[in-house]
């Protein structure tokens, strides 16, 4: 009786495995997928800032541009929080916030540190960029469901592991 029960339980075991095994497989899948779009955003991004700078000038289009500690305070114009509504596998996923005018906060568009009429290079640029950090996030959630299947994996083999040995 004993025999057919743990014939039973190692058949579940393994069902079970095998689909966590799919699952990791899909999730590697969507994890490499994002990550080369999240890479194509980026030189697309930089791509169109090299234009910009062509078309600007190499100073207008600089590091000389953005912020340093002598500047003026301001807030991101995109943040990442923790979703604590959407739990996944016991933790918070992230998701990404555009920021708009605060009270008492000063949220600075980024394309205005190079100029007021500025290439629209430069603007397809920060599109890009966004993008790329949208897709980044994404990748951050996959990731986290990907070691969290990876982590079940194990435990189930440790059982089945148990269930060999009995």
């Amino acid at each position: 009786m004993s025999q057919i029960q743990s014939s039973e339980d190692l058949d579940r075991v393994c069902d079970v495995l095998d689909k966590l095994t799919l699952d990791s497989l899909l999730l590697i899948e969507e994890k490499v997928r994002l990550t080369l779009n999240a890479e194509n955003a980026m030189c697309g991004g930089e791509a169109h800032l090299a234009k910009a700078r062509y078309i600007m000038g190499q100073n207008s289009v600089s590091a000389l541009q953005l912020p340093t500690e002598n500047s003026a305070e301001f807030t991101a114009s995109a943040k990442v929080y923790p979703n604590e509504d959407e739990k996944l596998f016991g933790e918070a996923s992230y998701e990404l916030h555009l920021t708009g005018t605060a009270e008492g906060q000063t949220v600075q568009d980024p394309v205005r540190w190079f100029g007021v009429l500025v290439p629209q290079n430069l603007h397809s640029a920060r599109g890009m960029f966004r993008q790329a950090l949208q897709w980044a996030v994404q990748t951050v959630n996959i990731q986290k469901q990907l070691r969290a299947t990876m982590e079940k994996i194990v435990e189930l083999n440790e059982v089945k592991t148990r269930i060999l040995a009995k």
